[in-house]
């Protein structure tokens, strides 16, 4: 009887380090993940990938049975990402954080320009993208309020900057990967101007939406 209740005693205790061992698992493959594609792209093989995880393909399979999963698993967790930057810029003084997040995401993108297939807008989750929005709205609003943008900018418009840079990032990542920085730095001197004649509308929520799932 001795036996059977420390039994009991010990099960509890096994359970947690089997899930952490997974998690530990998990973010080890999804990290070799990341970086075998930062380095080889989305051509970088799954036997690639077990290997730098230190793993055996047979594990990494059952985990991620396919290499478009473990791509949405690393999509999920770069919007994941997205979403702690715009929180971080919120809480900077106001005005200040909007062109925080702008680098800050510039960098994410650059960091993360390996796994991002073309379409990786649309692979944001309904709440991610709301909260995004309702951040970015935030960080847009005090920035015009404390006159460091111009007024007629809109949610819109921050949204094309982003994919700007995604553009730039993706044409010079291998050659320059920092010359987004420059072409931030001449969009952010844009902004800060106090009128601008624009040749065109902004966007609409509905055109932004078609241009970021197309990719």
């Amino acid at each position: 009887m001795v036996t059977d209740d420390s039994d009991r005693v010990r099960q509890p205790r096994e359970r947690p380090a089997l899930r952490r061992d997974a998690a530990e698992n998990r973010t080890r493959m999804l990290a070799a993940a990341a970086r075998a594609f930062a380095e080889h792209g989305l051509a970088a093989g799954m036997e690639d990938i077990a290997r730098l995880a230190g793993v055996g393909p047979a594990t990494l399979y059952r985990r991620f049975p396919t290499k478009d999963l473990l791509v949405s698993e690393l999509v999920a967790a770069f919007y994941d990402k997205l979403v702690v930057l715009a929180d971080e810029a919120s809480e900077q003084p106001p005005g200040t954080g909007l062109e925080m997040f702008l680098r800050a995401v510039g960098q994410h993108i650059a960091n993360s320009r390996g796994f991002l297939p073309r379409t990786w807008g649309e692979c944001a989750r309904p709440e991610q993208e709301r909260r995004l929005r309702e951040l970015t709205t935030g960080l847009l609003v005090e920035a015009q309020q404390a006159g460091l943008v111009n007024d007629q900018l809109t949610l819109t418009d921050v949204g094309m900057i982003v994919w700007g840079m995604r553009g730039v990032i993706e044409t010079t990542g291998s050659i320059a990967p920092d010359a987004w920085q420059r072409h931030l730095d001449l969009v952010m001197a844009g902004l800060r101007a106090e009128r601008v004649a624009f040749s065109q509308p902004p966007l609409n929520t509905r055109q932004m939406d078609r241009v970021v799932t197309r990719g």
